[in-house]
């Protein structure tokens, strides 16, 4: 057997999946080899037993196992020694701030001042605006608002009233002191009566609201105190022959001096008769 034949045969014997593509390379060059020197190639009875035993038992046999993947560790990077900087060159400071401008400091931003209305020129706006349109009125100053405050104070005044409503106004302690003990009999004796201060809805002129509110049933107040207060007695009504006395559509009951009964309390009882004989009692 010449040297290329036995040397094909030793590399189909020996077989090793870790050098797989190396024996394969090493065998086609040792098959181009052995075909140049012979043409044709026939096996010894004892190769073709072998190949015959060795092509019967690789078909049983399992697969190949892979060996294990062992990855190469890789080398931590060494670490460097940081070198410290180079030390700076020494500079005169006194030289190096002599050549470094001052800045000066911000100055305030002074405002214009707007003009006062007064001061405004609308001469001209004002003829300008009377040429284009004549037919709007010019004004010097805002109209006043004492009507929208009038209507934005309707529901308190409206809330203040009760059904006996005792109108209080610029009286003396005593006689102040004496009108809340009225309200008081009023109220426990005959309906749910209270002490209110005219000044504030005199001065803003709200009294049809308060005499539009549907709780109120009857009005007590002095006869002074009517006479003091002009925009409310506006809605005084009186019928002498029959002794009938209204403030809008509401029964009125004036009340005289309230010295007259702080001088004389035996008074009292006068008074007291006469309220029994206008309202009704409470109903139990």
């Amino acid at each position: 057997m010449t040297q290329p034949k036995a040397q094909f045969l030793n590399h189909v014997r020996y077989r090793s999946m870790a050098s797989y593509i190396t024996e394969a390379l090493d065998l086609i060059r040792a098959g181009n080899l052995l075909l140049e020197e012979e043409k044709t190639i026939f096996a010894s009875p004892e190769d073709a037993a072998y190949f015959r035993s060795r092509a019967s038992s690789t078909r049983h046999a399992a697969s190949p196992s892979i060996p294990p993947f062992n990855p190469v560790p890789i080398p931590e990077p060494v670490a460097r020694e940081l070198q410290p900087p180079p030390a700076p060159l020494p500079v005169k400071v006194e030289a190096l701030l002599q050549h470094i401008p001052l800045e000066k400091p911000p100055q305030p931003v002074q405002r214009a001042e707007l003009p006062t209305p007064d001061k405004l020129p609308v001469g001209h706006l004002r003829a300008l605006i009377t040429k284009i349109a004549p037919g709007y009125p010019l004004v010097d100053h805002p109209p006043p608002d004492q009507i929208a405050r009038q209507i934005a104070n309707r529901w308190k005044t409206k809330n203040q009233s009760a059904p006996i409503s005792v109108l209080s106004h610029g009286e003396n302690p005593q006689h102040k002191a004496l009108l809340e003990a009225i309200t008081n009999a009023l109220d426990i004796s005959f309906d749910s009566a209270r002490l209110i201060q005219a000044e504030p809805i005199e001065k803003e002129k709200q009294w049809e609201q308060f005499l539009s509110a549907e709780n109120l049933k009857h009005i007590v107040i002095c006869d002074a105190t009517l006479w003091q207060l002009n925009h409310l007695r506006q809605f005084y009504k009186e019928v002498p022959a029959q002794g009938i006395r209204t403030l809008g559509a509401h029964p009125l009951f004036l009340l005289p001096d309230l010295s007259l009964y702080l001088k004389d309390p035996l008074l009292k009882r006068s008074l007291w008769k006469a309220l029994c004989q206008t309202f009704s009692p409470k109903s139990s």
